[in-house]
């Protein structure tokens, strides 16, 4: 059985009332923004020159292919290869050039 622990937060009542009431729910919102908030912590290192993209991906902990378009929806440009996102062959160590 997974280990829980409950966490109190105090948020503006607008914010309160976004929630969704379930416990389930909400730890989904949670889920979602912290994935969200490593994304964008990864990203901003990436664009000071701190790594490649994948090290950034690595650090969100998500995969390389999801990063690729994330940076360019965060308004940076990574070296890829476009071919890399739809031929299913990306390795790391293409990645690590970058």
């Amino acid at each position: 059985m997974t280990e829980t622990t409950i966490i109190s937060i105090v948020v503006p009542d607008d914010l309160a009332r976004q929630l969704p009431a379930e416990p389930v729910e909400r730890q989904h919102v949670l889920e979602l923004g912290l994935k969200e908030w490593r994304v964008r912590r990864a990203l901003e290192a990436f664009k000071r020159g701190e790594g490649s993209l994948a090290y950034a991906a690595k650090q969100a902990g998500i995969a390389l292919r999801e990063m690729i378009p994330l940076a360019y929806a965060h308004g940076l440009t990574p070296k890829v290869d476009p071919a890399w996102l739809t031929s299913g062959t990306l390795r790391l160590d293409q990645a690590t050039s970058l």
